[in-house]
């Protein structure tokens, strides 16, 4: 009987794991020009209106071999809608890093943090800055595209 049990435990355990990675729903997508992929902008307003949990993907790839790609997933921590028409979305800024894909490792970059504002029009801003001096390394608007999926 004991064993049924922390079977069952165990069962109820990773059936609500596997629920709560489920709870995260693609709303929104737009492409590097702010075009829609696929979702509606206006279900993307709305849900951050209503206060939904909010988290972004956007990729990078070499154009000279496709295969060496970086992914990346951050929850947004700050949310605005500009004109009833575009949603932005600040991540946590981030210890700086760089990825290797000869030695398929990422190294941390000491003293760089790095800071993204992703924008449903494409038009997303990044920031790198010295943590020690605060000097502002790099600052620019940059072409992403974003997916924004939202929990539910």
């Amino acid at each position: 009987m004991k064993g049924l049990s922390l079977l069952l435990v165990l069962f109820v355990s990773i059936s609500l794991s596997a629920q709560e990675k489920n709870n995260w729903k693609l709303i929104y997508h737009n492409d590097k020009d702010g075009k829609t992929i696929e979702g509606k902008l206006i279900d993307l307003v709305e849900a951050v209106r209503l206060g939904e949990k909010v988290r972004i993907y956007w990729s990078s790839q070499r154009k000279s071999d496709p295969t060496k790609k970086v992914e990346h997933f951050a929850d947004a921590k700050f949310l605005t809608v500009l004109s009833d028409t575009i949603v932005f979305a600040q991540i946590d800024p981030i210890t700086g890093q760089t990825p290797s894909f000869e030695k398929q490792t990422i190294q941390l970059k000491e003293n760089l943090e790095w800071s993204l504002i992703a924008a449903s029009n494409g038009k997303s801003d990044t920031m790198m800055r010295n943590v020690i001096t605060g000097e502002i390394l790099g600052h620019g608007q940059t072409s992403f595209a974003i997916r924004w999926y939202i929990k539910r």
